[in-house]
């Protein structure tokens, strides 16, 4: 059977954290290392256009997940960590239910900064675009990055007082170049509970496309905030650069929360998308949203989308 990337590197985190956990950071026989379960159940009907103007109706799976986060205080002050999760496809034909989303291992050494290795998120997306990912199913779209999380990456990410700084790195042999194929660098700022600022790189050497971005959210009251991130795509071969800017509102009213969101490419697609959130009890959500897009070169599309998620 032939492996997929993604399965390769889900061997590898697992590989790894076998390694760093056990091998590596053995407990004594009296300890114990704590897990926590977590996961959620996100299921929705949507109704969206195609660039033809043809709308389908579909009910299907958004995201479900499972994991688990392992961790063992290794000496004062020490802390080996590992998390693993992968997505549920709710609606799979029973060939391939399980699809890897993060397996990375590391160790916490306090003052001197976290190292982990594996299937990482973006730290890119970390520090700019979170600003502005509101919506269950719709939003993001404008954002130029590079991945939202990837295999054979390394992380190390250090804080001094409210500033924090990640550094990751993509090695992946399969792109037949040695050494660094991708390099991110981020930096956020929270100055306060009301105002979160990051700035962030991302150098893709293989295909040498570079992208820039920075990213704020505001509280404004206690139940109203608004995210921003501004990013750019710079393709240093064809030597186009590419701009967006994505804003996002959101309100809340008692148990619902209600998000206006706006995203443009320069000289490309914009997307108007509103939508709202409503808690029912502590772990289950109702979702519902409408996204238009303004199509620069074609035809103008729409969908809307409605679901249920319940998180553990």
């Amino acid at each position: 059977m032939k492996m997929t990337k993604k399965k390769a590197g889900l061997g590898v985190a697992v590989i790894v954290a076998v390694v760093v956990l056990w091998s590596v950071f053995k407990p004594a026989p009296a300890e114990a290392v704590e897990i926590t379960p977590y996961g959620s159940l996100n299921y929705m009907i949507s109704n969206n256009e195609n660039a033809s103007g043809v709308s389908t109706s579909k009910a299907e799976n958004n995201g479900s997940s499972i994991g688990v986060k392992l961790s063992d205080e290794l000496s004062e002050g020490i802390e080996g960590f590992a998390t693993l999760e992968v997505g549920i496809d709710a609606d799979d034909n029973g060939s391939a239910p399980f699809d890897s989303k993060l397996a990375y291992a590391g160790v916490d050494m306090g003052d001197a900064g976290i190292l982990s290795a594996g299937r990482q998120n973006s730290v890119f997306k970390g520090a700019v675009t979170s600003h502005t990912d509101v919506f269950s199913e719709y939003g993001n779209k404008a954002a130029q990055k590079l991945f939202s999380r990837d295999s054979h990456t390394v992380v190390y990410s250090n804080t001094m007082g409210a500033l924090t700084f990640d550094n990751q790195v993509k090695i992946d042999g399969t792109t037949g170049k040695s050494g660094v194929d991708v390099y991110e660098t981020a930096a956020t700022f929270d100055m306060n509970e009301d105002v979160k600022l990051g700035a962030a790189y991302s150098d893709d050497k293989v295909n040498e496309v570079k992208y820039y971005g920075a990213g704020l959210t505001v509280a404004v009251s206690e139940v109203t905030s608004i995210g921003y991130n501004h990013t750019i795509k710079d393709n240093t071969v064809t030597n186009l650069e590419t701009s967006a800017n994505e804003v996002a509102v959101s309100h809340t009213i008692v148990d619902t929360t209600f998000s206006v969101g706006y995203g443009k490419i320069e000289d490309g697609n914009a997307y108007s998308t509103v939508g709202a959130k409503k808690k029912v009890g502590t772990n289950l959500e109702l979702y519902g949203a409408y996204e238009s897009t303004d199509v620069a070169s074609g035809l103008d599309t729409s969908g809307m989308s409605a679901g249920i998620k319940f998180k553990f």
